[in-house]
This record gives C-alpha cells, sequence and structure tokens, in this order.
C-alpha cells in the first residue's frame, strides 16, 4: 500500500478568495498529536467540504486507496489545494471524514433494513445481517474500498473497531430477541462473530464491485455454526 500523503508539495495557485469565517473547532477526530479537522460553518466552505469528499469517493471507487493523493482529490474536486487544507491537513484526514460519513449511512441503512424485522433464530439473525452489509458496500463500492483497503490511519482504524464493538453489543441483543441466548451471555462470542464476518465481507469483494455469492453463503453457514457451538446451550 501507498505510504500515506503527509507533506504534499504546494500548489503554484493562490488559494480560493473567500471571506473570513468563524472558527467551529467540532469534534476531534484526529487524536493526540495529529491536527484538528477545521470544521466548516458557511454553506460555501460546507459545499467545499462536499466537493472534496465527493472527490476522494470517486477516486476510490476508480483506483482504490493508492489514486487518493491531496493533488488528486483537488483536482478532481476543482479546487486549488490551498483551499483543501483548509479544512483537511493531508489525506488520512479526508479518508477519516468519508469513513464518518459512511458510518453515519451505514448505520441509517442498517436500521432501515431492521425497522420492520426481528430475527427467529440464528440462521437468520447472521444471514440477514451478512447480507444487509453485502448490500450497502454493493451500493457504495467506493465505501467497500474505504472499509477493507483503508485503514491507513489510526483513526480510521478505530473508528471501525468502534464501530465493530457497537455491532456486536447489538447483534447480542438481536440474538436475546431471536431466543438462542439471555441478556447474561457474554459478549464474546458476537465480538468474534463481528470480527469473522468483516473477513468474510472483505473476501467477498476483493477485487470485486458485486459481492461473491459463494463467499457469502459459505460465510453464513460458518459464522451460524460458529455461534451455534460458542453459545450456551
Amino acid at each position: 500500500m501507498a505510504a500515506v500523503v503527509k507533506s504534499p508539495e504546494p500548489e503554484p495557485s493562490s488559494p480560493e478568495p473567500s471571506s473570513p469565517e468563524p472558527s467551529s473547532p467540532g469534534p476531534d477526530p484526529a487524536g493526540p498529536g495529529r491536527p484538528r479537522r477545521r470544521q466548516p460553518v458557511q454553506a460555501r466552505s460546507r459545499e467545499t467540504v462536499e466537493r472534496i469528499l465527493d472527490a476522494a469517493a470517486a477516486l476510490l471507487e476508480e483506483g482504490g486507496v493508492d489514486a487518493v493523493t491531496t493533488r488528486a482529490i483537488a483536482e478532481r474536486a476543482g479546487i486549488t489545494a490551498p483551499s483543501l487544507y483548509r479544512f483537511f491537513a493531508d489525506r488520512d484526514q479526508v479518508l477519516d471524514a468519508l469513513m464518518e460519513q459512511h458510518l453515519e449511512r451505514l448505520s441509517a441503512f442498517l436500521a432501515g433494513a431492521e425497522e420492520s424485522w426481528s430475527p427467529a433464530s440464528l440462521t437468520q439473525l447472521v444471514g440477514r445481517e451478512l447480507d444487509s452489509f453485502a448490500a450497502y458496500f454493493q451500493a457504495n463500492p467506493n465505501a467497500a474500498r474505504l472499509w477493507f483497503d483503508g485503514r491507513v490511519s489510526p483513526t480510521v482504524r478505530a473508528e471501525v473497531r468502534r464501530y465493530h464493538h457497537r455491532t456486536a453489543e447489538h447483534l447480542h441483543s438481536l440474538a436475546v430477541t431471536a431466543g438462542p441466548t439471555t441478556p447474561q451471555t457474554e459478549l464474546l462470542p458476537f465480538v468474534m462473530t463481528v470480527e469473522l464476518g468483516d473477513r468474510t465481507l472483505d473476501l467477498a469483494f476483493r477485487e470485486r464491485r458485486d459481492p461473491d455469492p459463494d463467499v457469502i453463503r459459505h460465510g453464513r453457514i460458518a459464522l451460524t455454526a460458529y455461534l451455534e457451538t460458542a453459545l450456551p446451550q
């Protein structure tokens, strides 16, 4: 995987003119040792940030993570490099922001898929959850590339780990509803299921836009068998 771009060469062009904008620090996703990302306040600035994220998503979909550089993003977005650096210190921060955006959309997508459904068995639980994640990644190919290949920064990796933990807690709750487990059952089997499911999806989408149906089928069998064995009878 290409090295993360930390200090890009400056563009010769001048920054786009803009009126002064009040600073809005917002949440600090960067963590210790990394610069805080500036949050857009004015409508024009929010539009610029959206163009940057849309450009990064398009580059991800076309060429994977290696195609995403600050220079390429700026060119695709139709802005100068200094305009990009007003909001993002480097490529990592752009990928971080894109991951945050996808996590919000993925959560809403999964909530909608489960709105009028409750599992009646572990087989249904595993099948529905795996199919729902696969459907989101199929509809959003740049999300699949970012999710499986874009964990190039500590922030992205931490976001994915936190999301996995929340997913494990959610599966535990659904399994209680389905009947094969109780609220007192430990969380570890569901943490393992989420991590194994993540590897299944990685293999299913490897160098593919659409998931490999055989991988999904075998993953469903393996995950169901694991839970049936790991959960107390």
